[in-house]
């Protein structure tokens, strides 16, 4: 975001980020070319430096980008980058399938990030680092 713009809404998610909440989830709704690539941009950049663990900016303009199949290995493969006790328990996942990232996304979703994050998540809980992930624009995937 150009400096000095949109500042309520980064402050609001910044506070949402660092903050202990049983709210998971923070989902930014809004007719299109109203900012909100804009503002993932600039979460993803203020993120980055500790908390940054995954993005995907799904793009109508880019066809790798608009391949829904292609969210949650993505998500998988930069999460191992951040976590080495995620990238441990993912890789045990790939022993047992090497295909996975083929599969449906109920199985992609199972087997590349739930079931690999709740081994790793013990970690996570030990730290004061909340691991945040950034989708922008699902809707056009």
């Amino acid at each position: 975001c150009t400096p000095g713009t949109r500042v309520e809404i980064l402050d609001k998610i910044m506070k949402w980020a660092n903050t202990a909440s049983e709210d998971q989830v923070y989902w930014i709704g809004g007719m299109a070319g109203t900012g909100k690539s804009t503002i993932a941009k600039s979460l993803c950049d203020s993120f980055e430096k500790e908390n940054l663990a995954g993005a995907f900016f799904c793009s109508r303009q880019l066809k790798t980008c608009q391949d829904h199949t292609r969210i949650i290995p993505t998500i998988a493969y930069q999460l191992a980058g951040y976590s080495h006790s995620f990238a441990e328990a993912l890789i045990k996942e790939l022993q047992n399938d090497r295909d996975l990232a083929d599969k449906e996304i109920d199985k992609q979703m199972d087997l590349l990030l739930k079931k690999p994050w709740e081994k790793a998540n013990l970690v996570y809980k030990q730290t004061a680092v909340t691991p945040i992930i950034v989708i922008d624009a699902l809707d056009e995937c």
